[in-house]
């Protein structure tokens, strides 16, 4: 039996590759990043190996461990069931009878409608896979006679290559990854270990990754620097006669983590159609997420009638087609359900999650129900339910409408709605967004041939954006203070490939912003980038911002010192003279990627140290100067230093020791999701050495906390002084109420149907005053009302927007006098040029004209009897 026979699209999504379930295919999935710095001096191309376990492939050892892989590309022309596989975790079945399988030839996909990759066979033994970002991938066939990764290029034509070496009777398992200038990383396998070693040729050589294998199973997972692992467990499960496939039950991770899974497996299961690898396909009944504590999460799962992603029960028949989406197939309505529920553990319902998904996997309702509050996220797609998937639109998977619905069930299910639209070309690109506020976007893009302002494409995509124009809001006020339509404009030049045979690409060049209200030029912005062919081609060499008139040039300048790349930024007025430039820079390492030193503008200099896991465990500001300052931390997970300095047996293991500029200690204890529970201080003025605990949280099963204390140490005292916050949360996951020690109780209302919030607090003696305050659908405030403590009303503020949000008048009313009016007059940029005060004064800013940023340059103010004549 292969279980590569089972395909499906469901998979093509971001849930899939998280370690959790993925409520389309009711698979527990687990994954994990691989450390791998960008290549060539951290100039690309970057690659991310994750390593993942899928229940469908633990009928085979690839290395890891059965079911486990690295998601590296691959591309399988098995004449039953061709595939192709992409570093994003993508999977795509190929069309034998449209693609050309000649050298020079093109792939076609059964399941890949956009026109933002493209497969072209260069040699015998080779095809280059050519995405929109303009990185390629070259795969190279191998003895086993699939066509894996071996070759990674950036758009400037950098490369990164990937070895293999067989493994066991028909695998390939990854031998080395290299950039041009040496080995990255380097896996090798032995005594029932693979080791990932990074750097290997290098003086910081280190273990990134140790996998401990048992019976061809992967149990164990080891980080550098810390002792536990993460660890596995199993549980086969028959699914035909004579055949079994692997499913983790238990997951535990170095922090105290758990997650604890049950699974419905025979008849529970999903069934699959006839004439499929095998009839049943188990499915998660429920899963329980421990971080430690009382933060326990349980979610059981329900599938609704017979339908899944696999297409059982349609009342369409169809022949099973190996290596394809076999839901494709079926050209009327199906629809496939799924319920969540969530528990605490003390078997509280927190939430229920209904889930609807289409024939095509497109997650098209989500409904969360907790108490009395419901949210539904309604998503349409531009999909046309009378045609089959072949008739189908380009961008018909991608959302064109989201509906989010909010339904109070306590008050007469009163709702509210609110929608976003989106359009797209067949390459995928937004052409089109209309925000829920009512702003919109307006996108377009150079065509593949080019046009004056760019340069062909050269892979024959539409990919390079002409102009985005940003529509305000229409109002409904009637004013003349309206916000303009904002447009910015690109204009591109081409880049030639660093490789003989390479693709060149286009790099912006120009950027022009217009008020096309006004039609007023704003701003352009000129770059340019390197052209020496060394390490640094195609990066930015200068940008130079010009706004009315006046020139600010940004300058950068790269280096190789050793392990480092240094950058050093120039900023320059257009006054073009030493005080008005300034200078900065910083350090990467090579081997990492991340900052070792940073110098600001006036020269002060910040180091970081970072141990194996790219913690900092070492910062100095203002190095090497009189006023150095050295704060440190050290990382305990489970050894022998938090074991013997827990205050007890109930406090988790986890610790992180920080020290400050004083030389004084803190200690926070953390639990299984790296979330501080405890904090303890070492005082240093009584007792040095001996920490007092100041601070305690407790989180509840959704991760909020729900109590906070905190305490403080009177010397000779033995009792320290507490205060304990207690925090309630409201069925649409707001803070309700707030109770601090002292028995006040500081409540908030919040209502997302009205968009109505009501705040006050109360003690058990009395009540302060109310507010509350109306939104907008951008959740921004149009009105304020305060009442007092007998619920009268004090005061209205009311609040008018421009329609890109922007408050243009403020007006206070209070009953008998005269509207308290204040008005503002805003700038391309956001910034007030103009305010109105209520007595008629006016208030008028002048900013630096060579910047766009908050630089005041004047104010001037014109009192009333001024502005008046």
């Amino acid at each position: 039996m292969s279980t590569q026979e089972i395909h499906s699209q469901a998979s093509n999504f971001l849930g899939f590759v998280k370690t959790g379930v993925d409520p389309r295919t009711g698979q527990f999935t687990l994954a994990m990043s691989l450390p791998l710095a960008p290549a060539n001096h951290l100039a690309g191309p970057s690659l991310t190996p994750t390593l993942a376990f899928s229940p469908l492939g633990s009928t085979q050892n690839r290395g890891f461990g059965l079911g486990w892989s690295l998601n590296l590309s691959e591309l399988n022309l098995n004449p039953d069931a061709p595939m192709l596989r992409l570093v994003s975790g993508e999977q795509f079945a190929v069309d034998w009878a449209n693609s050309d399988l000649n050298i020079g030839g093109e792939l076609a996909f059964l399941d890949y409608k956009l026109r933002a990759m493209r497969v072209i066979r260069t040699a015998e033994n080779t095809f280059r896979v050519d995405l929109k970002s303009g990185n390629s991938e070259i795969l190279t066939r191998q003895d086993n006679g699939n066509y894996l990764l071996s070759e990674m290029r950036s758009p400037e034509g950098r490369r990164l290559f990937i070895d293999w070496m067989p493994f066991g009777e028909s695998q390939c398992i990854v031998d080395t990854i290299r950039d041009e200038n040496g080995t990255l990383m380097q896996v090798v396998s032995k005594n029932g270990e693979v080791h990932f070693i990074s750097h290997p040729d290098s003086d910081h050589t280190c273990t990134a990754l140790r996998l401990m294998l048992s019976n061809d199973q992967l149990n164990e997972v080891y980080l550098p620097e810390i002792d536990r692992a993460f660890s596995f467990s199993y549980q086969a499960q028959p699914v035909a006669p004579g055949a079994e496939l692997l499913f983790p039950v238990e997951v535990s991770g170095p922090l105290g983590a758990v997650d604890i899974v049950h699974w419905a497996t025979g008849e529970n299961g999903h069934q699959l159609p006839e004439a499929a690898p095998f009839r049943h396909l188990p499915r998660v009944a429920t899963w329980t997420h421990s971080a430690g504590g009382a933060g326990e999460l349980h979610r059981a799962y329900q599938w609704i009638g017979d339908h899944n992603f696999l297409g059982f029960g349609s009342d369409q028949g169809f022949d099973w087609k190996h290596g394809q989406d076999n839901l494709y197939q079926v050209e009327r309505d199906y629809e496939y359900e799924l319920i969540e529920t969530q528990h605490d553990s003390d078997n509280q319902l927190l939430a229920t999650i209904t889930r609807t998904w289409n024939r095509f996997h497109l997650l098209t309702l989500e409904t969360s129900l907790k108490g009395d509050c419901e949210v539904q996220i309604e998503t349409l797609y531009g999909i046309d339910p009378a045609l089959t998937w072949e008739q189908q639109p380009a961008w018909c998977q991608l959302p064109h409408n989201t509906i989010t619905t909010y339904i109070d069930h306590a008050h007469d299910n009163a709702r509210r709605s609110e929608q976003t639209e989106y359009r797209y070309d067949e390459y995928g690109n937004v052409t089109h967004t209309r925000y829920a506020t009512g702003v919109q976007e307006h996108s377009e893009y150079y065509p593949a041939q080019g046009a004056e302002g760019c340069p062909a494409d050269a892979l024959g995509m539409v990919r390079y954006l002409k102009s985005k124009t940003i529509v305000p809001a229409p109002v409904h006020q009637n004013t003349a203070n309206q916000a303009s339509v904002i447009s910015i404009a690109y204009t591109y030049e081409a880049l030639e490939s660093l490789l003989e045979d390479g693709l060149s690409q286009s790099i912006v060049v120009s950027e022009q912003a217009r008020d096309v209200t006004r039609d007023r030029l704003l701003e352009t912005t000129r770059q340019h980038y390197v052209s020496a062919r060394n390490a640094c081609y195609g990066s930015l060499a200068s940008s130079v911002n010009t706004l009315n008139g006046l020139d600010t040039i940004t300058t950068y300048r790269y280096e190789i010192d050793g392990d480092q790349r240094v950058t050093y930024v120039s900023v320059e007025g257009f006054e073009k003279n030493e005080q008005n430039r300034s200078v900065s820079s910083s350090c990467q390492s090579l081997i990492t990627g991340l900052t070792t030193l940073e110098q600001s503008e006036s020269g002060v200099r910040t180091c970081y140290e970072y141990d194996l896991l790219g913690r900092i465990n070492r910062k100095i500001v203002a190095q090497g100067s009189n006023f150095e300052a050295v704060t440190t931390a050290a990382y305990h997970v489970g050894d022998a230093v938090a074991l013997t300095f827990r205050a007890d047996e109930a406090i988790n293991p986890v610790m992180v020791e920080q020290t400050d500029v004083t030389g004084q200690r803190k200690r926070n204890w953390l639990d299984g999701e790296g979330r501080v529970v405890c904090v303890e201080l070492d005082d240093i003025d009584q007792a040095p050495g001996t920490f007092r605990k100041i601070a305690h949280t407790v989180y509840d099963a959704l991760g909020r906390p729900v109590l906070q204390s905190a305490q403080d140490w009177l010397p000779g005292s033995e009792t320290p002084l507490k205060s304990t916050t207690a925090i309630r949360y409201d069925d649409w996951g707001s803070v309700s109420c707030i109770e601090t020690a002292d028995g006040v109780v500081a409540h908030t209302r919040h209502d997302p149907v009205s968009l109505r919030t009501e705040q006050w607090q109360q003690s058990a003696q009395q009540r302060s005053p109310r507010s509350v305050t109306l939104s907008n659908i951008a959740t921004t405030p149009v009105e304020q009302q305060l009442y007092d403590q007998n619920d009268h009303l004090v005061r209205t503020t009311v609040l008018i927007r421009d329609g890109l949000d922007r408050v243009i008048e403020e007006r206070v009313k209070v009953h008998g006098q005269a509207d308290i009016v204040t008005g503002s007059r805003f700038d391309a940029y956001s910034r007030v040029i103009e305010r109105h005060l209520p007595d008629g004064t006016i208030i008028n800013w002048t900013f630096a004209p060579h910047s766009d940023g908050h630089h005041p340059e004047t104010v001037i103010v014109t009192p009333a009897t001024e502005a008046s004549a």
